[in-house]
């Protein structure tokens, strides 16, 4: 008969299963990601619109592609490893569509990815924070993987051990398989997830509302800094523009259009620069209505804004710098704020700091003040204000050297998302503080609060301020007691999978077919080959075998010559 090959050991069979676990993995992790983000979805959206100039919600339909892929592949997955038992699994064609759909996708998400962190360095600390939460189920799955195929080497080097006498060099293959497998298990005890904590755990980061509870009130007004006070914020942060009359004022944006109506008050100056204007103009403007009328963070249509809140909101005017400090004051908030500088012919370019800097010394808040200072003014708040609170901007993609800024006398580093976990330790060991912007999502906050930052920016303050504990997290020596358990349990599953009884090294001997003739004889019949008769010996088998013959033959059994003729 001849062996047919099962396909299940054929390379191409094994091949398709590969490929569709690797699609199947690649999705997940994709439409985790999409699922993580939040509100950077709409910024995308609005990134490729821009692009291509068609508006469509593009991380949806990307959403949705990437699920139907994922349930091909899963599908083709569990379909493989079903007629891998029973049939061959042979569709050309199919395989051959399935292919360049991997193809496409694989290109896509190394390429998506690679514009996003392009565009969006910040994203590299949300994507590293995501594989550690992730690591969840991961770490278990590669290494009960990496067990299986070990497993199959074991028995393998076992086998070829068995059919040779020198069996050294493969019992040293297997116990360096054993070691690969420890090696194995010791990476992630050694290297813990984020959500791994070691020692105490952490204490939670203070919450600085990004130019307020922008969420449920129009950014940057009065109304959202009070609010975000009502959820007990530790801090509101904001942007400073100066008017074209020399006062300071809250605005984030170069122009006026996205968070007032100056398309309608003033049609012809819509586009213009914000410190164009002057004070009197700016309080004929409306910066609360578009937040009724745009919801952009749906949090109208989801119920969060009260009605008597929506009233306050749509009469909010562009505040100017006083009246922030005034509420600070009053509600006993930190003030962090970043001057965004007019023109170079503005009037008040140059005097922007000075202006600035005086309001603050005169609201009498010192330490309350979080002044996000450049190097270049460092000395004057040193010298005439060393109660204010020094912070310097920095990128997660060129990080400034710890003990750099204890020398200039820096103490809080405000920083973006993408900052990861050994960076912001490396700060606190030197005694910095460090403020992560901008957190909404409760699973990244709680991955941060996990790394130990000591501040958040969020527009997310009503929600973040519910949490007391982190969402996601483990004591290290918890972790290292679960991880060393599984570790057991897949021991104990090689040690018992190997087989209990090996195989005789040595050929099989081959038996000789008794001779019914010996059996039949009596004693006076035994003959040697040349004639002479053999002596009785006691416990003789043969004479006892004769005996009982003979005694067949005298109760009616077959006769000798009955025997010779069968």
């Amino acid at each position: 008969m001849v062996n047919v090959e099962k396909p299940k050991k054929s390379f191409k069979f094994r091949l398709q299963k590969f490929l569709a676990l690797l699609l199947l993995l690649h999705g997940i992790f994709y439409l985790a990601y999409w699922f993580s983000i939040g509100n950077l979805r709409g910024d995308v959206d609005k990134f490729i619109a821009d692009f291509i100039g068609l508006t469509l919600p593009y991380t949806v339909i990307l959403m949705v592609l990437t699920s139907l892929v994922g349930i091909w592949s899963l599908l083709r997955f569990l379909r493989l490893r079903v007629t891998g038992k029973k049939a061959s699994y042979d569709h050309d064609r199919i395989n051959w569509i399935y292919f360049g759909v991997l193809i496409f996708f694989l290109v896509l998400f190394y390429s998506s990815f690679f514009l996003i962190l392009r565009e969006n360095p910040s994203q590299r600390g949300v994507i590293n924070l995501l594989i550690n939460l992730i690591r969840l189920g991961t770490d278990p799955l590669w290494f009960l993987i990496a067990a299986i195929g070990l497993r199959k080497l074991i028995l393998l080097f076992r086998g070829r051990a068995i059919m040779t006498e020198n069996r050294w060099p493969w019992m040293i293959g297997i116990g360096f398989v054993l070691v690969l497998l420890v090696g194995l298990w010791l990476l992630p005890a050694l290297n813990p997830p984020n959500w791994a904590y070691q020692g105490d755990l952490p204490a939670k980061p203070a919450l600085i509302a990004h130019r307020g509870a922008s969420m449920l009130a129009p950014e940057n007004t009065i109304a959202a800094a009070d609010l975000a006070a009502s959820y007990e914020a530790f801090g509101f942060e904001t942007d400073i523009r100066i008017s074209q009359d020399g006062v300071p004022l809250l605005m984030h944006d170069g122009t006026l259009q996205r968070t007032t109506n100056v398309a309608e008050v003033y049609t012809d100056r819509a586009a213009e620069d914000a410190s164009s204007f002057i004070m009197e103009e700016l309080n004929n403007l409306n910066a609360g209505l578009w937040f009724i009328q745009k919801d952009p963070y749906k949090a109208i249509d989801g119920g969060l804004v009260s009605q008597a809140q929506l009233s306050i909101n749509q009469g909010q005017k562009i505040p100017t710098l006083t009246q922030a400090l005034e509420l600070v004051t009053e509600k006993d908030l930190v003030f962090l704020f970043d001057l965004r500088y007019p023109p170079e012919d503005h009037p008040y370019h140059d005097e922007l700091f000075d202006i600035v800097f005086e309001q603050c010394k005169e609201s009498g808040l010192n330490g309350n003040i979080w002044f996000l200072v450049d190097r270049r003014y460092l000395d004057t708040l040193l010298t005439e204000a060393p109660q204010m609170t020094r912070v310097i901007g920095a990128s997660s993609t060129n990080l400034p050297d710890p003990e750099e800024l204890l020398t200039l006398e820096y103490e809080i580093v405000n920083v973006d998302m993408g900052i990861l976990k050994k960076d912001i330790q490396a700060y606190r060991d030197e005694g910095l503080g460090v403020n992560v912007y901008t957190i909404d999502q409760p699973w990244l906050f709680s991955q941060f609060w996990l790394s130990g930052v000591t501040s958040v920016t969020t527009n997310n303050i009503h929600t973040l301020s519910q949490l007391d504990r982190p969402l996601i997290y483990m004591p290290y020596s918890r972790y290292l007691l679960f991880w060393g358990l599984f570790g057991i349990i897949v021991a104990i599953w090689l040690a018992s999978s190997q087989p209990h009884k090996e195989v005789d090294p040595q050929t099989p001997r081959k038996m000789k077919t008794p001779d019914l003739l010996d059996f039949a004889m009596t004693k006076e019949d035994q003959l040697t080959l040349d004639g002479s008769k053999v002596p009785d010996m006691p416990g003789d088998e043969s004479s006892m075998a004769s005996v009982e013959i003979d005694d067949n033959i005298d109760s009616g059994s077959a006769s000798l010559k009955d025997i010779e003729s069968k």
